[in-house]
C-alpha cells in the first residue's frame, strides 16, 4: 500500500511541475496537496490546512498548536528512510504524511515506526491530493487508486478531475476569524458503513460515465486500476484491495442494473431511470432493529462487502428476506435483476446462471401453488432445515401435499451447495408469495 500511495504523490507533483524537492520547494507548495484534496476550497495558511485535516478526520493531536505540518516535513534528523533504505535526513511519519500506519503508543517505540527522508515524506504527503474521503456515520471511508503510470493518469483525470469535482464538495465558513470546513458528497444511496459508501460512489460514477458517453473507454483503462479502501477511526482501521478485473466487473454489473430500471416515485422520492433498479433493491435490504439505523443495515453492509469481492451471497440475502417477511415488510424490488446482472457480469460463484434459473423457477412455482393455502408455513420449515436430507424431505413432503410434480434434479445435482440451493429456492418462493417485481419468478 505504501508504494501505491507514493505513486499518487509523485503523479500530483509531476502535474504541478515540481521535479526537485528542497526545503524551499516544500515551503512554497506544501498547502497545494491539501487544497487539491478539497477540490479547490480556499486553503491559505497552515491553520486552514489543519482545519481541513480535521474535517477529513485525520488523526491529529487535540490542540492545533501541537500540529506542525511544515515543520513535520522539514525538521529532520539523521537516520534511515523506511522507503528507500538510505541513510539521510529523515522525519517521523505523521497522519498527514502516510495516514495508514498502524501504531499503538504503549507498544511500539518511536524507533519502530516509519521514518522517511524529506523527499519521500513530501511525496507521500502530496498523495493526499488524490485521496478520496466519504463521511460514513462517525467514521470515514478513504480510498485511492493505483495503476501503471499512464493508466493512473488517465483514470485520475476522469475520476478526480471530472466526476469527483462534480459530486464532492468542501465548503469553508469563517467563524471567529478561523475557517471551518464541511464535506458533502452527492450520492443517491444511503450509507451507514464503508463498503456501502464505496458502492454508492461506484453507482454515481457509472451514471456519470454513461451520461458523458465515457463508460467503454474508462472501463478499458480501468482494467489495470486497483482500488485501495481504508476505513475505521483512530488507530484501528481495516483495509481491502479491489483488483482491476473485479472493478471492471462491478462497473458492468451496476451498468446492467441501472439500465433495467424505470423512472418512478418511491415514497417522497422521485427516482430517475438509472437510479430505480439500484435504489429499490439496495435501500430495502434493511432489518429494523431500533433507533440506531446503522444497525438496521449490518447485513446490507456484509452483502455489499462480499459483492465488492465478486460474490453474490444468496444465503445472506435469504436471511434478510425472511426477516422482512417476519416484520411484514415488502421484499426488495429488482431481486432477479440484481441476480441475473451478477451472473452476466461475473459468470457465477458456487452455482452458475442456468442452475440459478432452474432452482429459482422451482421455488417460484412452489410459492404460487402454496399461496393462499395453509401450506405457506412450509417457507419456515424449509428455512429451518439444518441439513440436506431434512431440506429434501421437507420439499418432497410439500410436493405431496400440493399434489404436484416438479423436477428436483437441480437440487440433488448441487447437494454440496445445498445451503445456497435452499436460499435461492426460498427467495423465489417468497417472491411468489409476497410480490416483488412483475416477472421476478419467471
Amino acid at each position: 500500500m505504501l508504494d501505491a500511495y507514493l505513486k499518487n504523490g509523485e503523479l500530483f507533483l509531476r502535474e504541478m511541475g515540481i521535479e526537485e524537492i528542497t526545503p524551499g520547494v516544500i515551503n512554497e507548495n506544501y498547502l497545494l496537496p491539501v487544497s487539491e484534496m478539497t477540490n479547490g476550497a480556499p486553503v491559505d495558511s497552515e491553520q486552514d490546512a489543519i482545519s481541513v485535516l480535521r474535517a477529513f478526520k485525520f488523526e491529529l493531536p487535540k490542540s492545533d498548536n501541537k500540529v506542525k505540518i511544515h515543520q513535520s516535513l522539514t525538521k529532520s534528523k539523521k537516520g534511515v528512510c523506511s522507503l528507500c533504505g538510505q541513510k539521510k535526513e529523515i522525519v517521523s511519519n505523521k497522519s498527514f504524511i502516510f495516514p495508514f500506519e498502524r501504531k499503538i503508543d504503549s507498544i511500539v517505540s518511536d524507533n519502530g515506526r516509519l521514518h522517511f527522508c524529506i523527499e519521500h515524506a513530501f511525496k507521500l504527503y502530496s498523495a493526499m491530493a488524490y485521496l478520496y474521503t466519504v463521511p460514513v456515520g462517525g467514521s470515514t471511508l478513504r480510498f485511492f487508486f493505483d495503476a501503471p503510470e499512464r493508466d493512473l493518469k488517465r483514470f485520475k483525470k476522469t475520476f478526480k478531475d471530472d466526476f469527483w469535482m462534480e459530486n464532492f464538495k468542501v465548503t469553508a465558513e469563517t467563524r471567529d476569524g478561523k475557517k471551518r470546513y464541511s464535506i458533502s458528497a452527492k450520492l443517491a444511496l444511503s450509507r451507514y458503513h464503508p463498503n456501502e459508501a464505496f458502492f454508492a460512489v461506484l453507482h454515481e460514477f457509472v451514471k456519470f460515465l454513461k451520461n458523458r458517453r465515457m463508460l467503454k473507454e474508462t472501463v478499458e483503462v480501468g482494467r489495470t486500476v486497483r482500488a485501495y479502501l481504508v476505513y475505521g477511526s483512530g488507530q484501528i482501521y481495516k483495509e481491502r484491495t479491489i483488483e482491476g478485473t473485479t472493478l471492471e466487473r462491478l462497473i458492468g454489473f451496476i451498468d446492467r442494473v441501472q439500465e433495467a430500471g424505470k423512472e418512478t416515485n418511491w415514497g417522497k422520492r422521485h427516482l430517475e431511470r438509472r437510479d430505480s433498479g439500484v435504489v429499490l433493491f439496495y435501500e430495502m435490504l434493511e432489518i429494523p432493529r431500533g433507533k440506531d439505523r446503522a444497525k438496521n443495515f449490518l447485513e446490507r453492509e456484509e452483502f455489499i462487502s462480499r459483492l465488492l469481492s465478486g460474490r453474490f451471497d444468496f444465503v445472506l440475502l435469504n436471511g434478510i428476506f425472511m426477516e422482512r417477511v417476519k416484520n411484514k415488510l415488502p421484499l426488495p424490488a429488482y431481486y432477479l435483476t440484481w441476480a441475473r446482472s451478477y451472473f452476466e457480469a461475473f459468470g457465477g460463484d458456487v452455482v452458475d446462471k442456468e442452475t440459478f434459473e432452474k432452482i429459482n423457477g422451482l421455488g417460484y412455482a412452489l410459492g404460487k401453488a402454496m399461496k393462499g393455502t395453509n401450506l405457506e408455513r412450509y417457507q419456515w420449515e424449509l428455512f429451518r432445515a439444518r441439513g440436506f436430507e431434512e431440506f429434501v424431505n421437507k420439499l418432497v413432503e410439500l410436493q405431496a401435499k400440493l399434489e404436484t410434480g416438479l423436477d428436483l434434479r437441480p437440487v440433488y445435482e448441487n447437494r454440496n451447495e445445498w445451503k445456497v440451493v435452499k436460499a435461492i429456492l426460498l427467495n423465489g418462493m417468497l417472491n411468489a408469495l409476497y410480490g416483488g417485481d412483475k416477472g421476478e419468478g419467471d
